[in-house]
């Protein structure tokens, strides 16, 4: 059997511009939440995420300031 040596390899069917996507939106999220002042308390936000993970997906979030 012969093996055409262009072959060994092929370029990418699709390519994966994803992650860079991906980084662009994290980017733009991050500068949209840092222009914002309004901030919520840490342990307001604990008490909330652990609601969340103990099932209660209706907890009220806590309000920013």
């Amino acid at each position: 059997m012969h093996y055409d040596p262009a072959m060994t390899n092929p370029a990418p069917l699709i390519e994966d511009d994803e992650p860079e996507a991906e980084a662009r939106a994290l980017a733009a999220a991050i500068a949209e939440s840092d222009a914002d002042p309004r901030m919520a308390p840490h342990e307001e936000v604990r008490a909330w995420l652990l609601r969340l993970a103990q099932g209660e997906f209706d907890a009220p979030a806590p309000e920013p300031r």
